[in-house]
């Protein structure tokens, strides 16, 4: 019993470490329009995990991680949850490369949670968007500030019953600039940071949640191309930024079965100056009849509220 435990222990350790390796001189590199790039089937490989190549997918599968990256695309998915890359995969000679910057900021955090930063997960800031003379996005019977005071309240609720200290940037029919939130976040010194929203577009058919992250410095965001160059507080936990959006994104889509949108990244205002984790959260579109609805629907509002607590849950587990 004794070996066996030694055994396991040895087995773990050695675990830790090959899901710790960088890229090392043993997978084959090259520059893709001046990125240092590596063989993605081969660093998956190093890595414990099957590799397939269909056509233009690529698709990889491990004991702990699974999903599939596209030839000369940004999408990739990571255990069923779509997440968008900082650059494309380029395929040469068949074979994917991805860069080491999204090796390291995109998938290294949700494959190996033991890289990322260890840090209490206890008071939480909810910034729910919009309020006072500024509605928001409107949709046919609703607003968005509305919504959001809604869904952020709820959300208080199942986190305060969970043993957490809620912080709110508003719990009233208020504005507060945009400007002011991270300096309440950082006055709260709140361990992790919600922002809450309601998206809209001009195609009315458009559904579906997305999580947003802070941009890290010298990539673009995900509907551009323009590198960002400056570095930002917030960019000190880009991983765990990550992290938390994928964690919570595949909180909401579990309890409300809505479209997936994606992890995505951007250099929103809220998330650039703020001193702990965190994400905005676009959870509908107004503009869509049936998800406004939803939207306004108070057993909707709990699912998407419990997503949101499962995923802050689920991310504090990961990083213990």
């Amino acid at each position: 019993m004794f070996l066996l435990r030694i055994l396991s222990i040895g087995i773990f350790l050695f675990a830790v470490l090959l899901c710790n390796a960088a890229p090392t001189a043993r997978i084959p590199e090259c520059k893709v329009n001046g990125r240092q790039s590596f063989h993605f089937a081969r660093l998956l490989q190093y890595n414990g995990a099957r590799t397939r190549l269909r056509g233009k997918d690529f698709e990889f599968a491990s004991r702990f991680f699974n999903g599939e990256v596209k030839k000369d695309d940004r999408r990739s998915t990571v255990n069923g949850v779509r997440v968008m890359l900082n650059f494309p995969v380029a395929f040469i000679s068949g074979v994917p490369y991805i860069t080491g910057f999204d090796w390291h900021k995109t998938f290294r955090p949700l494959f190996f949670p033991s890289t990322l930063k260890k840090h209490t997960v206890y008071t939480i800031t909810i910034d729910m968007g919009h309020g006072g003379n500024d509605p928001g996005a409107l949709g046919a019977f609703s607003k968005e500030k509305n919504i959001t005071l809604k869904i952020g309240r709820r959300l208080g609720q199942i986190l305060q019953s969970y043993g957490f200290k809620v912080r709110f940037v508003r719990n009233s029919d208020i504005k507060v600039p945009l400007e002011k939130i991270p300096a309440i976040q950082r006055r709260h010194r709140s361990d992790l940071f919600v922002s809450l929203h309601v998206n809209s577009a001009k195609d009315r058919s458009v559904t579906g949640i997305e999580t947003y992250c802070l941009t890290p410095a010298y990539a673009p965001s995900s509907s551009s191309t323009r590198i960002q160059r400056t570095v930002k507080p917030g960019n000190k936990f880009d991983g765990n930024n990550l992290a938390l959006a994928y964690n919570i994104q595949r909180g909401m889509l579990k309890r409300t079965g809505a479209a997936d949108r994606g992890v995505k990244r951007a250099n929103f205002v809220v998330l650039r100056e703020i001193t702990a984790p965190g994400v905005l959260i676009e959870t509908g579109f107004i503009s869509n009849r049936l998800e406004e609805r939803r939207l306004n629907n108070s057993v909707y509002i709990d699912a998407l509220a419990r997503g949101i607590a499962d995923g802050i849950i689920n991310y504090r587990k990961s990083i213990k």
